[in-house]
């Protein structure tokens, strides 16, 4: 199994969520039912379960966004995930400038 990085899965969860608000919609414009199957758990689940820092400042920038997005939206696991992934990311660079 390839891990990728919490950039790509973000990007990926989005992409799929899209995709399904889009097939949605078009159902709805047809008169159909709009009732699809939800296609993108499987990211949802590897976002929900992310127990690594974010590698770099843009991913930890892409985690808060997401965790943010989510909270306006309602409460969800991923919230918490992402903001451990950012902060992570900010406690290891805090500590390597340290170091300097």
């Amino acid at each position: 199994m390839i891990a990728y990085s919490l950039t790509a899965t973000i990007c990926r969860y989005r992409g799929e969520r899209n995709l399904h608000d889009a097939l949605c919609m078009e159902a709805d414009e047809r008169g159909e039912n709009l009732d699809l199957p939800v296609t993108y758990w499987s990211t949802i689940e590897k976002i929900e379960q992310w127990d690594q820092p974010a590698k770099s400042l843009l991913e930890a920038v892409d985690a808060l966004s997401l965790a943010v997005e989510d909270y306006e939206q309602g409460d969800t696991d991923r919230i918490p995930a992402m903001m451990r992934a950012a902060l992570g990311w900010m406690q290891a660079e805090a500590k390597r400038r340290e170091c300097k």
